[in-house]
Parts: structure tokens; C-alpha cells; sequence
């Protein structure tokens, strides 16, 4: 989407990564965007959820060490 970044609505702000949503556009339809070190990835509601999974698989089978969480 080629919309206005002032429009969208923060959805999480961490240190180094930020979640942003997109205004719905007529037909209803909107994308997530993920925005780390100056770079903006789109991604739909179902290509969002795949990542998450994705992210909640690889945290249940691997605990990392250090200060990730932080």
C-alpha cells in the first residue's frame, strides 16, 4: 500500500521494532506493517498470522539465552 505512514495506527513499539496497521481501504481490506532499522515489510491479516505462528513455533522449541526478551 502506498498510504501515508501518519495514518496508521501503532500497534507495538519495542526498542528496536515497531507494528504498525494500515487504514482499512474501501473494500474493508488492510495490512499489518513490521518496521525495523528504516525498513517497512507489508503483510496481510493471513500472511501476519503465518508469521506469528511461525514465531510461536520456533519459541515453544527453542529457549533462547541472554536478553532477547528484553
Amino acid at each position: 500500500m502506498s498510504q501515508s505512514n501518519k495514518k496508521w495506527t501503532r500497534l507495538f513499539k519495542g526498542e528496536y521494532q515497531s507494528i504498525w496497521e494500515t487504514p482499512k481501504d474501501k473494500d474493508g481490506d488492510f495490512d499489518y506493517v513490521f518496521s525495523s532499522r528504516g525498513v517497512f515489510v507489508y503483510f496481510n491479516p493471513k500472511e501476519f498470522s503465518e508469521l506469528m505462528d511461525g514465531f510461536r513455533e520456533i519459541s515453544d522449541s527453542h529457549k533462547p539465552t541472554g536478553d532477547c526478551y528484553r
